[in-house]
C-alpha cells in the first residue's frame, strides 16, 4: 500500500486516473440500478422521458452557468496563492452565474407551459419544469463550487463526491421510480444537480468560510474578460449538444406517433449502453491526451501521441466494441429487460458510429488543446445539424434504424472535415501546431 502511495504522490496524472477509476465504477454501478428500475417499472417510455428531461436540464444548466466552469477551474488554480486575485476572480465568478441563473429561472418559469408543450407532449409536468427554475440558481452554483475544488486539485474530494451522489441517487430511484412511475424518474433527475449541492457543502464545510470570503470581494473587468474567452465553446458544449438530442428525439416521437415514447427509448437504451463502453475511454483523452496536446508544437510530436494511442489504447476500445457487438442481447437484458430486446437491431451502426467517433477526437482534441475557437464551434454546430437533418432523410427510409445510420454518417463527415481543416499536418514532414 505504502509503495502504491508512492508511485501516485510521484505521478499526478496517475492519481488523478487512480481516484477517478473510483467514481467512473460507482456511476456505472448507480446507472446501471437506475436504468433497470426505470426499465422494470416504466419501460422505454420512461427512458425517453427521463433522457429528455435530462437535456432540457443540461441547456438549463449551462446557460444559467454562462459555460464558465472551465475558466473558474483554470483561474482558481492559477491564483490559489494570490488571495487577493482570488478574492476578486471569485466575486467576478458568482456575480455572472447568480445574475445569468436568476433570468434563466425566472424565464423557465413564465415560459414553463411552452417547454412543456415541446418536451413532453400532451403530457402535463409543467409543475417540474417550474420547480426546474426554482432550482436554477442552486445548478449554477454547484457548477461553479465543482470548479472550485477542481481547480484547487481537491481531487479526493471530487471523487468522493461523485461517490456518494450516486449512491444517493441510486437509493432515491428505488423510492420515487417504484411510488410514483414516470412522474417520479423525472423527480429523480431533477433533483440529481441539488443532491450534489447539499454533499458538496458537507464535504467543504471546513472551507466555507474561506470561499465565502474570497466571494465577497470587489469583481474586477479584467476578470470578466478571462472568462468570456470560455464561454463560446463551452456554451456549444452546454447548449447545443443537448438542445439536438431533444430536437432528434421529437423527430422519433412525431415518426413513431402514438407510441408513447417507445422507439426513443430504444434510441436512448442503445446510446446508454455504448456510452458506458465510451465512458472507460474519454477520460484518457482529458486526464492524459488533451494536457498531451498542450504541450506538443510540431505535427512529429502530435503523430507520435497518436501512434501510442492507437498502438495502447484503440486495439482495447475495439476489442470492447466486438465484444458487446456480439453480447448485445445479453447487454439488453443486464440492463435493461426483454421489453428493450428490438433496441438490438440499432447496436450495429450506433458501434461503427462511437469507432469513427473515437479516431475524430484525436483530432478535435487538437483544436480544444491549440484553442481553434472558430473551428471548434463551426465543427461541433455543422455535425448536429448535419445529423439532425441526416435523421430526417434516413428515418424515412430505414425507420428507427436510420437514426443510428445518421449517426455514423454524420461522423464520418465529421472526421473528413477535421482531415480537411488539418491537412497540412497529414500532409507535410514538419508543422508547427
Amino acid at each position: 500500500m505504502n509503495a502504491v502511495k508512492k508511485i501516485l504522490k510521484k505521478n499526478i496524472w496517475l492519481k488523478i486516473s487512480f481516484f477517478n477509476s473510483f467514481a467512473v465504477v460507482a456511476r456505472f454501478i448507480s446507472s446501471w440500478i437506475v436504468n433497470k428500475i426505470i426499465a422494470i417499472y416504466i419501460g422505454p417510455e420512461g427512458t425517453s422521458m427521463t433522457e429528455q428531461f435530462r437535456n432540457f436540464l443540461q441547456t438549463l444548466q449551462g446557460v444559467s452557468s454562462m459555460g464558465i466552469g472551465e475558466g473558474v477551474t483554470r483561474y482558481t488554480a492559477k491564483y490559489q496563492n494570490n488571495k487577493k486575485q482570488l478574492s476578486s476572480f471569485l466575486a467576478t465568478s458568482y456575480k455572472i452565474v447568480i445574475i445569468t441563473s436568476i433570468l434563466f429561472a425566472i424565464a423557465t418559469i413564465v415560459f414553463s407551459k411552452d417547454i412543456n408543450r415541446h418536451l413532453f407532449g400532451d403530457r402535463d409536468f409543467n409543475m417540474l419544469i417550474m420547480l426546474a427554475g426554482v432550482l436554477t440558481p442552486i445548478y449554477a452554483i454547484n457548477i461553479i463550487l465543482m470548479s472550485i475544488l477542481n481547480g484547487f486539485q481537491k481531487y479526493k474530494k471530487v471523487t468522493y463526491l461523485n461517490i456518494l451522489a450516486n449512491i444517493s441517487v441510486a437509493a432515491f430511484a428505488f423510492y420515487l421510480v417504484i411510488n410514483y412511475q414516470l412522474f417520479g424518474a423525472l423527480l429523480l433527475v431533477l433533483i440529481t444537480q441539488v443532491i450534489m449541492f447539499v454533499i458538496v457543502l458537507l464535504l467543504i464545510r471546513n472551507d466555507m468560510i474561506e470561499i465565502l470570503r474570497f466571494s465577497l470581494g470587489k469583481s474586477k473587468n479584467s476578470h470578466y474578460k478571462r472568462l468570456i474567452n470560455y464561454v463560446g465553446m463551452a456554451l456549444v458544449t452546454a447548449i447545443v449538444i443537448p438542445l439536438f438530442s431533444i430536437l432528434i428525439r421529437n423527430q422519433i416521437f412525431d415518426y413513431f406517433q402514438n407510441d408513447q415514447g417507445v422507439h426513443a427509448g430504444y434510441w436512448d437504451g442503445v446510446k446508454k449502453v455504448s456510452g458506458l463502453l465510451l465512458a472507460f475511454i474519454t477520460p484518457i483523452f482529458s486526464l492524459y491526451y488533451y494536457p498531451q496536446l498542450a504541450k506538443i508544437t510540431t505535427n512529429k510530436e502530435y503523430f507520435a501521441e497518436l501512434k501510442k494511442f492507437f498502438k495502447q489504447i484503440f486495439p482495447l476500445f475495439t476489442l470492447g466494441m466486438i465484444v458487446l457487438y456480439l453480447l448485445r442481447h445479453w447487454a439488453v437484458l443486464l440492463f435493461f429487460s426483454k421489453e428493450y430486446t428490438p433496441m438490438e437491431d440499432l447496436f450495429y451502426w450506433q458501434l461503427l458510429g462511437d469507432f469513427v467517433r473515437i479516431i475524430s477526437l484525436t483530432i478535435a482534441f487538437l483544436m480544444l488543446a491549440k484553442a481553434k475557437v472558430v473551428y471548434y464551434i463551426s465543427t461541433e454546430i455543422g455535425f448536429w445539424i448535419v445529423y439532425y437533418f441526416l435523421t430526417q432523410y434516413f428515418i424515412q427510409k430505414y425507420d428507427l434504424e436510420g437514426v443510428t445510420i445518421a449517426y455514423f454518417v454524420t461522423y464520418l463527415l465529421y472526421l473528413a472535415s477535421l482531415l480537411l481543416l488539418y491537412r497540412r499536418i497529414f500532409t507535410k514532414r514538419t508543422v508547427l501546431l
